[in-house]
């Protein structure tokens, strides 16, 4: 298995593939669309970049952005164009999408084990700059071997648990330990540390979330006194989601931030990141009207966590959604009735774009493009395969 741009030109075949599905969308108005239907308004996306670019450039941190929410090539470019130092994946496939999109700086910031994704991973990194989050010793044992097998280097970033009660070492000697012995290891360069403070933002209220992001990065710089009181130089200092990433960008001594839904925006950190549109919808036909509720066609297959989701333009809070079926209060005298088009802002956006081929990219409400949306899931859509 070799990894090159261009080896599963997945990007070509995959635009091919959505265009040839959905390109009898192209300049219809999004109330015309087969629904549901992932709907990516590009004025809003990128007002939503360059507000990003506008702030960042006033902080000391960087932006990362994490691609996991929109998974999307062309998006990733914009991101790129706006000023992003590289970009954040969650799996390896991402990362190697990524490569082959054209972009060289990427931080896989997940730990990852199994022998092909290590493989991939290290073959990646002879013709990209590759980081990946570590926090196991035997698992930089493995990420080395695979790394002088490649004749690659790999970037590591050891994982530093904030608070999240994920991934991650603990404290200060535990990194030191570990930093150490990656030290002794061909074929890999210690970068720094990475610790998303992602349990912040279960808390909406923002001076309690404050306090916590506060907490999670004082323990995450105490981390690295610890590394360089050693003599172990920390050049990257990585966290922040889009729940926090103002705050942390502002930190003096973080480098870059890992926020993502800003692109998109959804509901679940639209009112911890205020000024930033909803540029994702899904669009989606009402289907029923019992008395006291709306039902639309897009249910949790549909939406993801479809509980915090709303109807652009109706006040109606969401009663449930099952599998086809999102439901909505609404007074018996809505306007609303069967057959109408609706556009429902999704309540979590990485789990609601999982669940989608392509995106129907409107301007003015009305169709211009199909962008796919790869890889999607777990899937590795033949990446590893060979």
């Amino acid at each position: 298995m070799t990894v090159t741009r261009g080896r599963a030109a997945i990007i070509d075949s995959a635009t091919k593939r959505v265009q040839a599905m959905y390109g009898s969308a192209v300049g219809r108005k999004r109330q015309e669309l087969v629904t549901p239907a992932l709907v990516l308004d590009v004025d809003a996306l990128q007002r939503n970049l360059d507000r990003m670019a506008a702030r960042i450039a006033e902080l000391p941190a960087g932006i990362r952005p994490h691609i996991k929410v929109h998974k999307s090539p062309e998006i990733s470019r914009r991101q790129m164009a706006a000023g992003a130092l590289g970009l954040c994946t969650a799996t390896v496939w991402e990362a190697m999408v990524m490569f082959e999109a054209g972009i060289d700086d990427l931080f896989v910031a997940n730990t990852i084990a199994g022998p092909d994704k290590i493989r991939a991973l290290a073959e990646l990194a002879r013709d990209a700059k590759v980081r990946v989050a570590v926090d196991d010793a035997s698992n930089a044992d493995a990420l080395s071997k695979a790394a002088l097998a490649a004749g690659s280097t790999l970037g590591i970033m050891i994982e530093v648990d904030t608070g999240m009660d994920r991934a991650g070492v603990d404290d200060g000697d535990a990194a030191l330990k570990l930093a150490q012995h990656i030290a002794r290891l061909p074929n890999l360069r210690f970068d720094g540390l990475t610790g998303y403070e992602g349990h912040c933002s279960l808390t909406p209220e923002r001076d309690l979330r404050l306090e916590k992001q506060r907490a999670a990065m004082a323990l995450f710089t105490g981390v690295a006194d610890r590394l360089i009181a050693a003599g172990i130089e920390v050049r990257v200092l990585s966290a922040g989601g889009t729940g926090t990433w103002e705050w942390t960008a502002a930190h003096p001594r973080l480098t870059e931030v890992q926020a993502g839904t800003y692109a998109v925006m959804d509901m679940f950190h639209g009112h911890m990141s205020p000024g930033f549109e909803h540029s994702l919808t899904v669009q989606a036909t009402v289907i029923s009207k019992p008395h006291g509720h709306i039902i639309v066609d897009a249910g949790n297959k549909s939406m993801g966590a479809g509980g915090l989701a709303t109807i652009v333009g109706y006040p109606y809070e969401s009663f449930r959604f099952d599998e086809e079926h999102g439901i909505f209060n609404a007074p018996t005298e809505s306007p609303l009735k069967v057959g109408d088009s609706v556009a429902l802002v999704p309540g979590y956006s990485p789990g609601t774009v999982n669940w989608y081929d392509a995106y129907h990219v409107v301007k003015d409400d009305v169709v211009l493009d199909i962008w796919p949306v790869v890889p999607r899931g777990p899937g590795h859509n033949g990446l590893l395969a060979g």
